[in-house]
């Protein structure tokens, strides 16, 4: 989960009305792949949650309602509240809505990647896993454990194999990196260093799971 840039909205949400209109209406009017271009901008085509490559296929995929319309119909067309999400049921947007433990969290008390940056209060080990940071105050942790509960960013061992997966593809270079970090008691690597570290955090940050990625250059954590 990293921190997104939301841009305008699709023009054709204007024309639609809570209470009026339901959401069907976007498919009826063939205006989902519309939607999905202003998402792909804003996530790069991958998924708001978990990260995951997001395919072209409609079935793989849904316009997610960070607050479930059904809770408040107010913002069934509201481009604000509109992410893109894998369809996995196990994580991510599905989870979050059919789950009954992630149903009863408070979503004011969930991190939105358009609002703040999940790095600062979730960590991406090494091992796959996520938690939150250890520096944080007590609103915080809520914030970052309720985040990752509600996505189930931590309990679906498919995701969490697939983030490994993508690190191990990574951890020799950043072990080099970290390695030469700790041995240059004279800072005479500094610069060299910090310019590898830009090119890898350039390099992955259109890489499946960079988030993961780049807390492994930048923390290389594993417990």
């Amino acid at each position: 989960m990293k921190r997104l840039f939301r841009g305008a909205p699709p023009l054709c949400l204007a024309q639609f009305r809570p209470g009026r209109d339901n959401w069907s209406v976007i498919s009826s009017h063939g205006l989902t792949n519309e939607i999905w271009e202003k998402l792909n901008i804003m996530q790069g085509g991958f998924c708001a949650y978990c990260e995951c490559q997001l395919g072209e296929d409609n079935t793989k995929r849904h316009v997610e309602h960070f607050v479930r319309k059904g809770q408040d119909p107010d913002v069934t067309f509201d481009w604000n509240n509109l992410f893109g999400s894998c369809n996995n049921p196990n994580r991510c947007g599905n989870y979050k809505d059919e789950h009954p433990a992630a149903k009863s969290i408070d979503i004011a008390k969930v991190c939105k990647p358009d609002q703040m940056d999940p790095s600062e209060i979730i960590l991406f080990l090494n091992s796959g896993e996520v938690r939150a940071r250890s520096d944080l105050n007590q609103k915080n942790k809520e914030l970052a454990d309720n985040t990752i509960a509600v996505f189930n960013l931590n309990g679906d061992s498919t995701l969490e194999n697939s983030r490994k997966a993508a690190i191990a593809g990574e951890k020799r270079l950043a072990d080099e990196y970290w390695e030469m970090l700790a041995g240059d008691d004279s800072g005479e690597l500094a610069q060299l260093l910090e310019q590898e570290l830009h090119k890898a955090l350039e390099r992955i940050k259109v890489s499946q799971h960079s988030t993961a990625l780049q807390h492994l250059w930048e923390y290389n954590e594993q417990f």
